[in-house]
């Protein structure tokens, strides 16, 4: 069975719902095209998908089952879960599960899902990104602070309660000039919570350490301008030297220049997206589905992927040629700290 391409991901939809709307998110444009039409991706679809990489023996190094929308409000999240699970414990078909959620339904059913002795690396990064209620607000676009901070230390209790090791929780702090004051009673509030349960805890600045212990993941937001991008990468270099937090890459990088894209990006190898309605993009970035490779209802995955179309965007994209892929062009991804290149 070949190895998965490293640092690869499939993100999977599982839902374009959410029940929030944070300002760096286009959950909160109105009108997005992303957003028109509102589903939850079919378990019989997700069945159809994953039958259909173990039968073509493709690999990833993460399964995402989040992009635009909120994982746990779907109504079959713990199937969907489970589907995954079986996959990786039983064909390899995904190295780890990584599931990013807002924790407002972080309650008992989805814990329960949570909480395992599988096999398979699991780990749950919780987006708080604020240490109060008006600072939650202004981010996040609504008033649901204390659920969140409740469902949150209620997880970690369970979790050192019933001593299980998955799945790693990552508690994310995305730093803005909106919440970079917060950021220290942030971290000592959450260490001092889990030291208190018993679960090791430490902080962590731009990537998330190798372990089992907690994480206060700090991360710096990505912006659509070199301006937006030059201010904040500016305040993210600050506070982490304030909190000691040691950077492993620096935050100045050709996206505070601009330009054209002239970089080749890694995605088009590593980071497929399946919306929720079954269609195939390229990457996260694409959430009006201009790259759309086809959908999964019509196409097995790999067809999709590994098709002649993507062949030959690889190879233009190797050259970082993008004069067929308009997206791409003034793209700020393959230029930002968060770039990952191409095997």
């Amino acid at each position: 069975m070949p190895p998965p391409v490293p640092g690869s991901y499939l993100v999977l939809e599982t839902t374009n719902t959410c029940s929030l709307a944070c300002v760096h998110c286009v959950v909160s444009e109105p009108g997005h095209a992303h957003h028109r039409v509102k589903g939850f991706l079919p378990l019989p679809l997700a069945e159809k998908l994953v039958a259909d990489l173990v039968a073509a023996e493709l690999r990833f190094s993460s399964l995402i089952p989040f992009w635009l929308g909120e994982p746990l409000v779907h109504p079959d999240f713990g199937a969907l879960y489970q589907l995954a699970l079986r996959a990786a414990a039983e064909h390899g078909t995904f190295g780890q599960i990584e599931v990013h959620t807002n924790a407002t339904h972080l309650t008992g059913p989805k814990v329960r899902v949570a909480l395992n002795a599988s096999p398979v690396p699991q780990v749950w990064h919780l987006t708080l990104d604020a240490h109060t209620r008006e600072t939650y607000l202004a981010i996040k676009g609504v008033d649901r602070f204390e659920g969140v901070v409740a469902n949150v230390d209620a997880f970690l209790a369970a979790k050192a309660a019933r001593k299980a090791r998955w799945p790693r929780a990552v508690l994310q702090y995305i730093v803005s000039a909106r919440n970079a004051a917060e950021v220290g009673p942030f971290r000592r509030h959450w260490e001092a919570r889990c030291r208190a349960l018993g679960l090791p805890v430490r902080s962590s600045a731009q990537e998330v350490p190798a372990g089992d212990e907690v994480v206060l993941f700090f991360r710096q937001l990505d912006c659509p301008t070199p301006e937006a991008q030059a201010r904040e990468n500016r305040v993210f270099r600050e506070v982490m030297a304030a909190e000691g937090l040691p950077l492993t890459r620096p935050t100045q990088t050709p996206v505070e220049v601009g330009g054209p894209n002239t970089v080749a990006c890694g995605c088009f190898w590593k980071s497929p997206v399946v919306g929720w309605d079954g269609r195939v993009t390229t990457c996260t970035r694409d959430n009006t589905f201009e790259n759309v490779l086809g959908s999964i209802q019509d196409t097995p995955f790999v067809e999709l992927w590994e098709g002649a179309r993507m062949r030959a965007h690889r190879e233009a994209v190797r050259r970082a040629d993008y004069g067929r892929l308009p997206l791409c062009q003034d793209c700020f991804i393959p230029r930002s700290a968060n770039y990952s290149p191409p095997p």
